[in-house]
C-alpha cells in the first residue's frame, strides 16, 4: 500500500512507500505464469532476506523481503492497517487520506516528499483477506494496486505513481509469538530515475520498511485490541 513504497534517497534515491501494476494483460493465464523468472537471492542476514525477479515488459525489477518481526502477526496487521499513522513512521510519507471503505477493501491516498527528486502520490486499492490453517492458526493476506482514477487529480508540481502493485503476507511463528512476514513490490516510484537507481532505492526501501514496522510494532497502541484491524481493509 503505501507500504510501503520508499523511494529511498539514502545516498542515491529515496524511500517511500510501495504500490504496482500487474502488467499482465495476455488474455490466457498460462502464458504469463511461463513467463515470470525465477526469484534470484540478493541478500541475507539474520533478520531479512531479500529477493528479486524480473516481470516482462517492466524495465525495474520485483522485489521481495522476507523475514521475522517480535511481535504476533495481529498486532504486525494492525500496523500495516494504521495507514492514518504512517506520516508519523514511514520515511517521506506526508500525507495520507481514507477515501474509501469497502468489504474487504480501502481505497487511500498517499503523498510522499523524499529529496532531491521531488513529491509523488499514488491513491491505491488495498484489498485483504483472512486463511486459516489446519492449526486454526489465521495467516493476514493483504495486495494493493493503484487506483488512480478514482483519487485526487494530478497536481502539476507532484508526479504521479502509476506502476505500483504490492502485498504483505503475514503469518504467525514460534507459537503465534512472532511474525514471520513477506513484503512483496513492484514500483518506479514515479519514474525519472534510471532503472538500476530505482532497483538499488527499492532494495534499501524494504530494509528501511522493515525497521520502522518492526519499532511501530512495539509500541502498546497496536497491542491493546486484536479486533483494531477492523478499521482497515
Amino acid at each position: 500500500m503505501p507500504t510501503l513504497y520508499k523511494l529511498a534517497v539514502t545516498k542515491v534515491s529515496g524511500a517511500a512507500v510501495c504500490f504496482f501494476i500487474a502488467i499482465c494483460a495476455l488474455p490466457a493465464a498460462a502464458p504469463c505464469i511461463a513467463a515470470e523468472a525465477e526469484w534470484a537471492q540478493i541478500s541475507k542476514n539474520e533478520s531479512l532476506s531479500i529477493f528479486t525477479r524480473v516481470r516482462p515488459g517492466v524495465p525495474v525489477k520485483e522485489i521481495r523481503a522476507i523475514g521475522t518481526i517480535d511481535a504476533p502477526n495481529w498486532v504486525v496487521r494492525n500496523v500495516v492497517d494504521g495507514i492514518e499513522d504512517y506520516p508519523s513512521f514511514m520515511p517521506y510519507t506526508t500525507k495520507t487520506r481514507i477515501l474509501e471503505r469497502r468489504e474487504h477493501q480501502v481505497i487511500s491516498y498517499f503523498r510522499l516528499d523524499p529529496p532531491f527528486i521531488g513529491a509523488r502520490d499514488v491513491t491505491i486499492a488495498v484489498s485483504s483477506k483472512e486463511e486459516k490453517r489446519q492449526d486454526g492458526a489465521v495467516i493476514y493476506q493483504l495486495h494493493w494496486e493503484p487506483v488512480n482514477a478514482i483519487g485526487p487529480a494530478p497536481a502539476r508540481d507532484i508526479t504521479r505513481i502509476k506502476l505500483d502493485e504490492g502485498s504483505w503476507v503475514l503469518e504467525p511463528a514460534e507459537n503465534g509469538k512472532k511474525t514471520l512476514a513477506t513484503y512483496t513490490i513492484l514500483t518506479d516510484g514515479g519514474g525519472g530515475l534510471p532503472p538500476f537507481v530505482i532497483n538499488f532505492a527499492n532494495r534499501q526501501g524494504v530494509e528501511n520498511l522493515f525497521a520502522a514496522v518492526r519499532k511501530q510494532a512495539a509500541l502498546p497502541k497496536y497491542s491493546q485490541n486484536r479486533d483494531e484491524q477492523a478499521r482497515a481493509p
